[in-house]
């Protein structure tokens, strides 16, 4: 039981993460662009699950949400039949309160976006849930790139 809280309140901090308090609307996402830049870590994985690269410093984190251009995405479903041409796994230190728990923190999660090989189309999953998105064709074209 207490898995299944934690699992929903990652896949709520991912989606508040990337939306704030105007997530979601009919056709159009209007993002916080700066709250994808609180992930801490972004592992880029090819299609087979072959870690490519690692995005740690906080220039290649603000590079990667500067590029992403989440201001045009919007909520879509994904056709059947595409690839996946890599993902993006998010990974974020767990906060440390004073006084409560252990000092020690452990990179947590928080979820991962899905690019796929034929079409502008990203979903983002976080264990719970997963998010369809349809994105601007460069947006793509960028994502597939660092997959490759």
């Amino acid at each position: 039981m207490k898995k299944r809280i934690l699992v929903s309140l990652a896949a709520l901090a991912c989606l508040a993460m990337l939306g704030g308090c105007k997530f979601l609307s009919r056709t159009n996402i209007d993002f916080d662009a700066d709250s994808i830049s609180k992930a801490q870590q972004i592992v880029v994985q090819d299609a087979a699950g072959n870690e490519k690269t690692v995005l740690k410093e906080e220039e290649e984190i603000d590079a990667f949400v500067s590029a992403v251009n989440v201001e045009g995405w919007r909520l879509a479903e994904v056709p059947e039949g595409l690839k996946t041409a890599g993902s993006f796994t998010l990974w974020q230190q767990e906060t440390v309160t004073a006084l409560i728990g252990s000092k020690e923190t452990k990179t947590n999660e928080i979820c991962t976006f899905r690019i796929y090989e034929d079409g502008d189309y990203l979903t983002i999953e976080t264990g719970l849930i997963d998010v369809p998105f349809a994105i601007p064709q460069s947006t793509a074209e960028y994502l597939r790139g660092l997959t490759a």
